[in-house]
């Protein structure tokens, strides 16, 4: 008949309680499927059960569980469990938990679902959404994904996500996201990200704090903070966008401005450095700043290329960082036992100081070390490689600024590396020019 409400569909024992008014509370439900109104004990079915208000207690079905407001106690199901309120207690299913509300509960499941704030142990097989604040411990195959906050440990099989702050640990394969400020932990295969770090980031790639780390970040390959206030870079590259307030170790280090040091094979400060730089190639804008390593420029360094001769490595071609007292350089040169068709070589590094002498002249003095191979010539008498140790006093004469003519005097011992014996001594005789 017109506006005669439809019975619900129910193929299942009931045992009731007390009334609620006009409706009962079954205490114990067994059956096919069941539609009760609220449950206060034991319901046992093998397709599905729904309870349309309240669930307290046990819950068990073939294919699913639904309450429509809170459940207190088990739900086990095969494939889903529904909760349209607050969620206490354990809910497991084979694919889906879905609570519409707050969970204070264990959910296990492939999917695990919680409309807004999570306060427990999610342990999804694949996925666990929560559309609020996580606070608790996460565990999923794929990953977690938290729409605001997150407080506790999350571990997902590939990725973690906090929409907002992230308090605790992210641990995962590949990549760990905090969308605001995280403080605690991140360790991530792949790499990590968020905006503002107080704590450790760990990746086997990549870290990036998008505005300001303190703290540690350690990678394999790159650590990107806009601005270090008390940290540590670690990683092949590290890059600080503004200033470093900290320290930065690794093969190439890059900062805007340094309060601290960088010790690296090459050292790139973009403007002031109150601190120190350590490293093979140094590089500021501060004429001021401590550099200790084999070549350092800043803005009044001078690059000159050399080109000459001598009696020791026939032709040569070095490269030279001019200071305002001192310089180095690096550079190579060939045929180092005889000028005929079997190649000898060697790769060298000099340090030296430099003054003016008079008018144009200037007079210098450097200690080199060199690396000679000698390749085909190798023999009973001369080993495959072998090192020298060299002293030079140079007189140059610039008759313009960007030229210049030089000639060089000075000792050379050249040893062998495998044994304690000299290979030879003799005096150097060298003559070349200077060019920029």
């Amino acid at each position: 008949m017109p506006g005669k409400k439809k019975k619900p569909a129910n193929a299942s024992v009931n045992i009731y309680g007390h009334h609620n008014g006009s409706f009962k509370s079954a205490r114990f439900n067994l059956g096919l499927f069941s539609n009760i109104y609220q449950l206060e004990g034991i319901g046992i079915n093998s397709l599905w059960s729904i309870t349309q208000n309240e669930s307290k207690g046990i819950q068990l079905s073939g294919l699913g569980n639904m309450s429509g407001s809170n459940q207190a106690g088990l739900q086990f199901s095969g494939l889903a469990n529904i909760t349209g309120g607050n969620a206490s207690g354990v809910s497991g299913s084979g694919l889906l938990n879905i609570v519409a509300m707050k969970s204070n509960a264990l959910l296990v499941s492939s999917i695990n679902i919680v409309g807004e704030e999570s306060n427990g142990l999610l342990i999804g097989g694949l996925l666990n959404i929560t559309g609020g604040n996580t606070r608790g411990m996460q565990v999923a195959g794929i990953g977690n994904v938290n729409v605001e906050d997150q407080t506790g440990l999350a571990i997902g099989g590939l990725v973690n996500v906090a929409g907002k702050e992230m308090k605790g640990a992210q641990i995962t394969t590949l990549l760990n996201i905090s969308a605001d400020e995280t403080k605690g932990i991140q360790l991530a295969g792949l790499g990590n990200i968020t905006i503002r770090q107080q704590g450790v980031q760990l990746s086997a790639l990549s870290n990036i704090a998008a505005s300001e780390m303190k703290g540690i970040q350690l990678a394999g390959g790159t650590n990107i903070a806009m601005k270090v206030d008390k940290g540590i870079q670690l990683a092949a590259a590290n890059m600080c966008m503004e200033e470093l307030k900290g320290t930065q170790i690794g093969v190439g280090n890059y900062a805007t401005e340094i309060k601290g040091a960088q010790l690296g094979i090459i050292n790139i400060c973009g403007g002031k450095v109150k601190g120190v730089q350590i490293g093979i190639i140094n590089h500021s804008k501060d004429t001021s700043t401590v550099k200790i390593g084999l070549v350092n420029v800043n803005p009044t360094t001078r690059i000159q290329l050399l080109a000459y001769g001598g009696n020791t490595t026939k032709t040569n071609i070095a490269v030279r960082f001019r200071n305002r007292l001192f310089y180095t350089m690096l550079g190579f040169g060939t045929h180092y036992l005889s000028l005929n068709k079997k190649f000898s070589g060697a790769t060298f590094y000099r340090a030296g100081v430099h003054f003016p002498f008079r008018n144009n002249f200037d007079l210098s003095s450097d200690l080199g070390y060199y690396h000679i191979e000698n390749f085909e010539n190798e023999s009973v008498k001369v080993p495959e490689r072998m090192y020298a140790l060299q002293g030079r006093i140079n007189l140059e004469y610039h008759p313009v600024s960007k030229f210049g003519i030089f000639a060089s005097t000075g000792y050379g011992v050249t040893r062998h590396y495998n044994k304690n014996r000299v290979y030879e001594k003799k005096p150097i005789i060298e003559i070349g020019i200077i060019l920029f």
